[in-house]
């Protein structure tokens, strides 16, 4: 069999991960073409190869579920253990006074490890880890839960992909020095490296820090999101471990010094073998990182054997053995980059340059708006610029200055320089026009495009353009479709203990914010790694709403001043053009938000209450009043047939206020004041109202007790069945004209 008659036999094997990832259809399509493909070669070996190979997955992948399954339904929600846990020294990360990491049993499950350090004596300790350890840990164990808002990047899929279903927090814990034992000594005498490696790292200034860690440990550094902004944008972030390049690079200067230093080749060719393993582990083990290790593997173990191995071959060996390490493969972003541009630099490598980096640019366009949702028109030409840079300029300065490290302060920080010199430029051109906010395409017509890609590259060049106009046609249409829908939403994001609610009309005529959600802040101790700036916005409404292709937001309404509905504004400033802000009349006289507005030159702020004319009709506050609950705005609003209330944090009392103005008040589906507190939804409140549905926003397990069983008790009177983000997820009402359908992300046990 050739390289080629292996690379198509793998491909049914990757259409059944699809199938079992949850794209039944997409997938049985994929398997049907793969398999036909393979047919039309008359190979009875290579027709016997993908048998066997389909087979043997399929066996492997149930197996695997299985005991996924098994460890997944052996936990209960926020269920009380004490557990041992084996943890290398590399898995700690820190931010602030917390930690994560993940530990294994000795049954071989391995968790997520959530904790908190109590004092800097500990803190020292854990960064002082140099060998494995063992974990005596008590805390509260729960199943990972599945990403709660539509389009929010699924950890729960992440780790399980990795093997990984259940996570702990940790109320207390203390650990002691674990033995190094036959087959674990070479692995744990690796992540004694990285960790050091890591924390060498993590000493040097700036850009270079960044850089340092993110290429040669794969660490992500906490700074790496503000400093990489440019890259991100003009889609080079690949140029990281998340494409393994930097892996063939290091290993293509070890095999040069190793000639230079006349060595025997046979030694140093199996030496290299024997540690590619333990270099895997040393650069992180991330999906590209284990792709480059294994491509290189397997032509070294090939070229020992005399049995030489092509570059389509390695490719094929390093994406079944990916596969069986993660199922998930095809599904990740960083996995399709890697595999998917290696492959186009194999299979490209006859084209011009020209068309090289044209195939190249529309092979991973398919998976970086699926990922990121936008494309920079320019990413093509930083791609032939800075590519070729990264070899000759990028990788020797992170190389220098890490060597120099704290001897040689003034090569260090001269390195550290260039490098922030380099982001910065990127961070212009990625600010000049050209940036595409596209929005999420539908999966499968993401496939087609990267099939259709390479369907058009095996044309012959006189052939192609014709092609090409019809494949960016559909971009085009595509985009239209996304920027310009047919249908309206009304959507309650699932923020956690707060509130967020989009309501956007069809062909986002009009999109409109009714808080932004917001956590507390709670004050770090003094010894405590300051930690960046985040907000959870960033991964729940900013997430959805580029993923619509929503670039402009016409109102936000902030109900009150609490941080669970206003804390996360501005990540929402920072992402959108924002036409005016609306709050209550109290709120904008109020010293603290007038210092939030003052950092925001231009933003338009408008004061809100009962007869001040808005997009949304108002029934509370009637006067000037503090911008707590009780001064709660109150909105209303008919959309796709149904009359909506929202009643931000309202009491009782204000409700009865609203009552008493407008006795025939009215609605379909009431969001009830408060996270359903009992301080909220008095019995005579939803008697006169009348709604059909309740929608409730709090917080899991969160330490208020909301909703309170005394509102779910006046909800069961009044035969008002009631859905709750704790249980659903992200809630959303769709509709188009008078019509729609209610639609939630999650399934979980609770509601009524």
């Amino acid at each position: 069999m050739t390289a080629a008659h292996w690379f198509l036999a793998s491909l049914p094997v990757a259409a059944l991960s699809v199938m079992l990832g949850g794209h039944w259809l997409g997938g049985g399509v994929l398997l049907l073409l793969s398999v036909g493909r393979v047919l039309t070669l008359r190979s009875l070996p290579t027709l016997l190869v993908t048998g066997g190979l389909l087979l043997g997955f399929a066996g492997w992948f149930g197996w695997r579920q299985t005991q996924l399954d098994q460890r997944r339904l052996a936990v209960t929600a926020l269920q009380p253990v004490t557990l041992h846990l084996r943890v290398q020294p590399d898995s700690p990360v820190i931010h602030g006074s917390g930690y994560t990491l993940v530990g294994q049993r000795p049954n071989g499950e391995r968790l997520t490890v959530h904790g908190t350090l109590h004092s800097a004596n500990e803190l020292t300790q854990l960064r002082q880890l140099r060998r494995p350890t063992w974990w005596t840990v008590t805390g509260q164990a729960s199943g990972l839960l599945p990403a709660p808002n539509f389009n929010q990047f699924d950890a729960a899929r992440y780790w399980g992909n990795r093997g990984i279903v259940n996570t702990v927090k940790v109320t207390s814990a203390t650990w002691r020095p674990a033995a190094s034992r036959g087959l674990t000594w070479w692995a744990d005498t690796w992540h004694g490296w990285r960790s050091s490696l890591i924390r060498y790292c993590e000493q040097l200034p700036g850009a270079l820090r960044v850089y340092a860690l993110g290429l040669f440990p794969g660490s992500r550094a906490s700074e790496a999101p503000q400093e990489l902004a440019g890259m991100q944008r003009l889609g080079l972030i690949h140029l990281f471990a998340i494409s393994g390049l930097h892996v063939a690079l290091v290993l293509t200067v070890a095999e040069w010094g190793l000639i230079q230093a006349r060595l025997p080749r046979e030694w140093w060719e199996w030496g290299l073998l024997a540690g590619l393993p333990g270099y895997a582990i040393l650069a992180g083990g991330g999906s590209g990182v284990l792709r480059a290790c294994w491509m290189r593997g397997l032509q070294l173990g090939g070229r020992r054997l005399k049995r030489p191995v092509s570059p389509l071959g390695a490719w094929t060996g390093a994406f079944l053995v990916g596969l069986a390490q993660n199922p998930g493969l095809v599904f990740e972003l960083g996995s399709q980059l890697s595999y998917g541009l290696s492959l186009a630099l194999i299979l490209l490598k006859e084209e011009t340059s020209r068309w090289r980096e044209l195939g190249l640019t529309l092979l991973g366009l398919p998976s970086l708006l699926s990922g990121v949702f936008q494309w920079h028109s320019l990413t093509i030409l930083a791609n032939w610029v800075v590519v070729p840079l990264f070899p000759v300029l990028l990788l020797p300065l992170t190389v220098l200055g890490t060597l120099t490290g704290p001897r040689w302060p003034a090569i260090t920080n001269g390195c550290a320089a260039g490098l922030a010199g380099i982001d910065d430029l990127l961070r212009r051109v990625a600010a000049l026009p050209g940036n595409v906010a596209f929005g999420k395409p539908y999966w499968g017509i993401a496939v087609a495009w990267y099939l259709g890609t390479w369907w058009i590259w095996s044309r012959p060049p006189q052939q192609r353009r014709r092609w090409l106009v019809g494949l960016l046609v559909s971009y085009g249409l595509v985009f239209v479709g996304i920027h310009y829908p047919l249908h309206g939403e009304v959507a309650y994001f699932d923020v956690g203990q707060g509130d967020s609610i989009l309501i956007r009309t069809p062909g986002n005529r009009r999109v409109t914010l009714i808080d932004v959600g917001g956590r507390l802040a709670f004050p770090q101790p003094a010894w405590a790694p300051v930690r960046p700036v985040t907000y959870g916005a960033e991964y729940t409404s900013v997430t959805y709403l580029k993923s619509r292709g929503i670039t402009h937001i016409n109102d936000i309404y902030l109900t009150h001043h609490d941080a669970d509905h206003i804390g996360d504004l501005p990540a929402l400033l920072a992402a959108f053009r924002v036409d005016c802000v609306w709050v209550s009349t109290g709120m904008a006289r109020e010293a603290a938000w007038q210092r939030t507005v003052a950092r925001y030159p231009g933003l338009r702020v408008r004061p809100l209450q009962v007869g001040v004319p808005a997009s949304l009709m108002v029934h509370h506050p009637f006067a000037v009043m503090p911008a707590d609950n009780a001064g709660s705005l109150a909105l209303q609003g008919d959309f796709g047939g149904l009359n909506f209330l929202f009643m931000g944090d309202l009491d009782q009392a204000g409700e009865q206020k609203i009552l008493a103005a407008q006795p025939h008040l009215r609605t379909d589906v009431l969001k009830l004041g408060h996270h359903g507190s009992k301080t909220a939804t008095a019995a005579n409140f939803v008697a006169q109202v009348r709604p059909r549905l309740a929608i409730i926003s709090a917080g899991r397990h969160n330490r208020y007790g909301h909703p309170s069983p005394e509102t779910l008790r006046t909800l069961q009177a009044a035969n008002l069945p009631w859905v709750s983000t704790q249980q659903r997820g992200m809630i959303r009402y769709v509709y188009r004209g008078q019509h729609g359908t209610w639609q939630t992300k999650l399934n979980l046990k609770g509601e009524s």
